[in-house]
């Protein structure tokens, strides 16, 4: 595990001098707000949830 993390550095520096430049990219398309509104209510709506759990499991004091 040790020889992975600088192995995987030495690649990934190594694999960047191929990575193909952005030029004159097209302007992003339209986004689609309605996407953008369902993915924060979920992230908001998991938050809240793994929040109560933890309340939920210290108040009964199965807290480990």
């Amino acid at each position: 595990m040790i020889r992975l993390i600088p192995a995987l550095s030495c690649l990934l520096i190594a694999l960047s001098a191929f990575a193909d430049e952005v030029k004159d990219a097209p302007p992003p398309a339209q986004t689609d707000v309605v996407g953008i509104v369902i993915f924060f209510g979920l992230f908001i709506l998991l938050c809240v949830g793994f929040f109560g759990y933890m309340w939920w499991k210290h108040k009964n004091g199965k807290e480990e």
